[in-house]
């Protein structure tokens, strides 16, 4: 699509989106491999990303030490910005090659789709819309992987947990159904959940200024984001949000230095591959 306009990109991202919304609402259940997913999901994932995956649940084995993959969850309002920041500093500090991201990455074309809806600029289809999320991550996964692979470590401000739990929390959605489009993600090396009660979180600055940000929806993503934290293939830490940011930084800084540290020269897994294993 690099030929296309801008508008005309949009436009053609959306097409797109609606068919596989309605391939994956109606035709989820396809067996590829090992795995049950969606034919045309798989199918726009590996197109538009050209990602492959060896058939073992794992990345192809990276030259050298990679670097670790990092992820920062919670409910909105919980800090996750400000650590993901601070951490990032601070491993730049101590020598170790570090990076941000950030999902949704609101600088691309699906991105730019996603931020007008949560800005309440544009109302979108609610399967439409967690495609759109999941679609946002695997557009990143070539340049995160490239990244790891340079010994780069990722600290990640959301990922794909805050996708099922946003979208699971809704009425009519199922967690299993929410994450099938991200099966096959990398797989995060370390998972952080700022813990925090979501009528503390309405008191912080700017709560309530996009979608979502209501207590009584953050309620029912917390309840989400524990049911995600029962799967023991993914390795969860809990860290008390409560506390004030240094403190909460220094919980953060050790649980990822064990992770970095373990990381270097293990393969980097393929997430809920076998969770949600046949």
């Amino acid at each position: 699509m690099g030929w296309l306009k801008r508008d005309e990109m949009k436009q053609e991202v959306r097409h797109c989106v609606s068919l596989l919304t309605f391939c994956f609402r109606k035709r989820r259940q396809m067996v590829i491999g090992h795995r049950s997913v969606s034919r045309a999901w798989l199918q726009f994932v590996r197109g538009f990303c050209n990602v492959h995956r060896s058939t073992d649940g794992q990345w192809s084995e990276m030259a050298g030490k990679r670097g670790a993959l990092i992820v920062l969850e919670g409910v909105d309002r919980a800090g996750k910005t400000t650590q993901c920041s601070k951490l990032v500093q601070a491993l730049q500090q101590s020598g170790r090659p570090a990076e941000m991201m950030r999902f949704p990455d609101r600088t691309t074309t699906i991105g730019q789709l996603i931020g007008a809806y949560l800005e309440n600029k544009s109302d979108l289809e609610d399967h439409t819309v967690h495609l759109l999320f999941s679609a946002n991550r695997w557009e990143m996964v070539p340049l995160m992987k490239k990244k790891l692979e340079q010994g780069i470590t990722l600290v990640v401000d959301r990922y794909a947990f805050s996708g099922v739990a946003f979208t699971s929390a809704k009425p009519g959605f199922r967690l299993d159904w929410c994450m099938q489009p991200d099966v096959g993600l990398p797989k995060p090396d370390l998972v952080m959940f700022l813990q925090l009660n979501p009528a503390e979180a309405a008191l912080r600055g700017q709560f309530g200024q996009e979608r979502y940000e209501t207590s009584v929806f953050q309620r029912t993503v917390q309840q989400r984001f524990e049911q995600l934290m029962k799967d023991q293939t993914v390795n969860w830490q809990v860290i008390d949000a409560a506390q004030n940011i240094e403190n909460v930084h220094k919980d953060i800084t050790a649980h990822s230095l064990n992770a970095i540290n373990k990381a270097q020269n293990l393969p980097l897994g393929e997430l809920w591959s076998e969770t949600l294993k046949n």
